[in-house]
């Protein structure tokens, strides 16, 4: 089978704002009755983890706003040889959603590989 999937089963899980990234935090600031949600990115084939989407949805409003956030070994400590992890994210992507989190992440996705962040051959 060729394609991504989302980790974990829900595929979803509600995060409390104090995990969310900065840039999503800015970019829904002054909305109310937003949830965030994270769910890992896994490509099938492979079974390796591609990142993580954050999603903010805004139930009054209807709309999300997403992040992909990827994290990598940004260098490694010249004392102890352990790696020193480094988080990568790309701007905000903001949408009007339809009904639910997993349509919400989905239309994220399809945004992230018409901008070439996720190969199209794994969606």
């Amino acid at each position: 089978m060729i394609g991504i999937k989302a980790g974990d089963v829900p595929p979803e899980t509600e995060i409390d704002v104090s995990q969310v990234h900065e840039s999503l935090v800015k970019a829904m600031a002054g909305s109310r009755g937003v949830r965030v949600f994270t769910t890992r990115l896994i490509d099938v084939p492979s079974d390796a983890t591609l990142g993580n989407v954050q999603m903010a949805i805004d139930e009054i409003a209807g709309d999300a706003c997403g992040i992909f956030v990827t994290t990598y070994i940004a260098k490694v400590d010249a004392e102890t040889g352990e790696p020193i992890f480094a988080d990568e994210t790309t701007r905000p992507i903001k949408f009007t959603h339809g009904s639910g989190v997993e349509e919400a992440i989905s239309s994220f996705c399809k945004n992230l590989r018409l901008a070439g962040i996720i190969p199209s051959a794994l969606l």
